[in-house]
């Protein structure tokens, strides 16, 4: 299968959850592999652990978190790039490609365009960031249910480090701060990592990158989740597998 047609995977956010599941059905009739995370950190943390090819966002005028996504996104270090953002959207008005000109998304399209089209303009945009160095996802691949929960427990463990910066002296912040990310890099927790790299470099008053901070290792910690129960998962699957492939013994 060529470049121009293989499947993608394509991490859509849409704050309406209501209305996200059509779009998500319709991108996986068209062969792709869809996650469609909840909250805006859940959606960095994903594109964080590599192998993404689009961020697929609904464009609604007057939205916000839309936005806020796609800023903290090119926000990330340079790997981040190499993720394609394409809108989609129902406005007519033309409200809503000012939007997508602003935000400098990589493609936009109609929901109502037929599914060919759709699909050559999602792989426009993912064509027009080749080049753009990524993260290997197979760093991440198929990776055993114990490996899974050894990190997590590293990650709570992590966790309580952080509460006790929230008042501490901007020195000590720097410090754990520097130390968290160093430990978070180790997990292959890039997102988390450069959200305590803020931390340590450019401390902010009023606890805003603390929180940034926060956000980012719930976030960890709702990825680790959902990669432990898939390698259950995988495992169940080749139990079963291996059980069925064992003949019956000779009478």
């Amino acid at each position: 299968m060529s470049d121009e047609k293989r499947p993608l995977n394509i991490v859509f956010f849409d704050p309406n959850a209501s209305k996200k599941m059509l779009t998500m059905l319709r991108l996986r009739r068209l062969g792709h592999q869809v996650e469609a995370p909840v909250d805006i950190g859940f959606c960095l943390a994903l594109i964080g652990r590599g192998g993404v090819d689009v961020l697929a966002v609904e464009l609604r005028p007057g939205d916000r978190w839309v936005p806020t996504l796609v800023e903290k996104l090119r926000a990330l270090p340079p790997w981040a790039g190499a993720v394609a953002t394409f809108g989609l959207t129902a406005d007519f008005t033309g409200k809503a490609l000012k939007m997508a000109e602003g935000m400098l998304l990589d493609g936009m399209r109609m929901h109502d365009v037929p599914d060919e089209a759709l699909d050559e303009a999602l792989h426009a945009a993912v064509k027009a960031r080749l080049g753009v160095p990524g993260l290997d996802p197979a760093r991440y691949a198929d990776r055993a249910a114990e490996d899974i929960a050894r990190d997590q427990e590293k990650l709570d463990t992590l966790a309580t480090m952080i509460m006790p910066i929230r008042e501490a002296e901007e020195g000590l912040i720097s410090r754990t701060a520097s130390d968290l990310a160093d430990a978070f890099e180790t997990l292959g927790l890039p997102v988390a990592a450069h959200a305590a790299r803020q931390l340590a470099e450019r401390p902010v008053a009023d606890g805003v990158r603390f929180y940034a901070l926060a956000s980012s290792v719930v976030a960890a910690r709702s990825l680790l989740r959902r990669e432990y129960w898939a390698a259950l998962r995988r495992a169940e699957a080749l139990e079963k597998a291996t059980a069925d492939t064992i003949s019956a013994p000779n009478a």
